[in-house]
């Protein structure tokens, strides 16, 4: 890698005196006007779980740029190890072996792996507050624990604060211990929230990013990861902020020390840069998400304070357990110190009657073309007696989507609502068409499509077998 070169180089020019033989080994060579030529940038893959670059994470990636001048930079790798139930222990696996330069996880995984030095920050219903959460960061609580990713064979870079993680219920609003008893809940399982949800009286049970919900009796999700499972769930609890969702940045050792020990301290002084513009971006994500949640017909359901109280009493065996650690213990003791200074309420997000009604800004309004062959439909199954073979046509425009077979058929029409890389098209009230969409400047591209019932082939073929070119405005 560029950056052995240029380390190993250096150090032949110090001990050669010559200054030039630091400049033949970076790679510098002059131009015709005498001048030299900028050093290329130092590109550091960093492999991300989720499709969707994390706005927190963008944020950390532009301090870097900024703060090397360019000459550091962060260059995203999505979708690593995507539709792996154990993605993020993989993920760590992954850079401790070299195979990526650096990653993100959330900081819940790492008591899976015998790493407890997260687990203040996760504690149920503790932080329950952006403002608190702000604060916690502000201190050197966080990044105190970093040091204990040393164990696993990678380097701690940085820790950056996330949503709050709420509890979507299917049939009813989870806000009081009986609740929760005998109930089956969805999401990332790792030790604490396992002891968590026992102590309530229900069962945890693994659910990947994007899982069915079937058989669940509510999931635990940031409000952005809600909207996949409004047509499956209605009850969101508002103010039960089980823990934060911190996010974890870490290098390979050997990419690490490869760098120099400037290079080195860009990267965690610009993971500490982050954090207040993370924090916003964290607030402000929760605020989109709700409103479009809102125009989506759940209900946010609040609970009283006295549910939050019985609540925080059932739990009190899990902090008994976690009070055995003497630096958690410490931990949750400064952020309970911080908690009662600030007297901040548990956030809440709510919905009101002035909702602004859905938009679909972020597809351009255009015609798009896409076309299928014989060979498209070849062992589908598709139970069409003459699918549509040849030239179609989609049209995007004012927040309704048409797509015409190549005779002029309608073969979808609907309204459409976007949010983020999340796109639902509904021609009835029962029938929607839900997808994944990438558009990058010409191509509309469609994956992960979703659609109830026995039209789940034929759909999935004409909506993703190819990309949608965009032919006019």
């Amino acid at each position: 890698m560029q950056t052995r070169r240029i380390t190993r180089c250096a150090a032949v020019a110090v001990l050669s005196g010559l200054a030039l033989a630091l400049a033949a080994c970076a790679g510098s060579s002059s131009d015709k006007a005498g001048g030299a030529e900028e050093q290329e940038p130092v590109v550091l893959k960093l492999a991300s779980i989720t499709g969707d670059i994390q706005p927190q994470l963008q944020v950390f990636a532009d301090e870097v740029a900024r703060r090397s001048d360019g000459t550091l930079r962060i260059e995203f790798e999505p979708d690593w190890r995507r539709d792996d139930p154990n993605a993020e222990r993989g993920t760590i696996e992954d850079v401790k072996a070299g195979k990526v330069d650096m990653a993100w996880v959330g900081a819940r995984i790492f008591d899976t792996l015998e790493v407890t030095s997260f687990q203040a920050l996760l504690a149920p219903l503790l932080i329950d507050s952006y403002e608190l959460e702000g604060r916690v960061f502000e201190s050197e609580i966080p990044t105190s624990m970093l040091e204990g990713v040393k164990e696993l064979g990678v380097v701690g870079i940085g820790i950056l604060p996330g949503q709050m993680r709420k509890l979507l219920g299917v049939s009813h609003p989870f806000l009081e211990p009986s609740d929760f008893e005998g109930q089956v809940i969805g999401g990332a399982k790792n030790e604490l929230s396992v002891r968590t949800f026992q102590a309530l009286g229900a069962a945890l049970e693994g659910l990947p990013a994007g899982g069915s919900l079937e058989g669940l009796d509510a999931t635990e999700q940031h409000l952005a990861a809600i909207y996949q499972y409004n047509k499956d769930a209605k009850y969101v609890a508002a103010n039960v902020n089980l823990w934060p969702r911190p996010l974890v940045i870490f290098a390979g050792e050997g990419i690490f020390e490869s760098l120099s020990p400037k290079q080195q301290t860009v990267l965690r002084e610009a993971a500490t840069a982050a954090v207040s513009e993370a924090l916003a971006a964290s607030r402000a994500e929760d605020e989109e998400a709700a409103g479009v949640l809102c125009r989506a017909g759940l209900d946010f359901a609040v609970a009283s304070e006295s549910d939050l109280g019985a609540l925080r009493r059932a739990l009190e065996p899990v902090y008994a357990e976690l009070a055995t650690d003497p630096e958690t213990r410490s931990a949750i003791d400064a952020i309970t110190d911080l908690k009662s200074e600030i007297a901040a309420s548990a956030e809440a997000p709510a919905c009101s009657s002035t909702e602004p009604p859905a938009t679909a800004s972020s597809i351009p309004d255009g015609t798009y073309e896409t076309t299928l062959t014989k060979a498209d439909w070849l062992n589908t199954s598709s139970g069409e007696d003459s699918p549509p073979v040849g030239v179609l046509t989609m049209t995007i425009e004012g927040g309704e989507l048409t797509i015409l077979a190549p005779n002029g058929e309608p073969i979808h029409e609907g309204s459409y609502t976007v949010f983020r890389d999340q796109i639902e098209s509904r021609e009835a009230e029962d029938y929607a068409i839900t997808a994944r969409w990438s558009f990058d400047g010409k191509a509309l591209k469609f994956t992960d499509i979703g659609v109830p019932g026995e039209k789940a082939i034929p759909e999935t073929v004409i909506w993703a077998s190819h990309p949608w070119t965009r032919v006019s405005a």
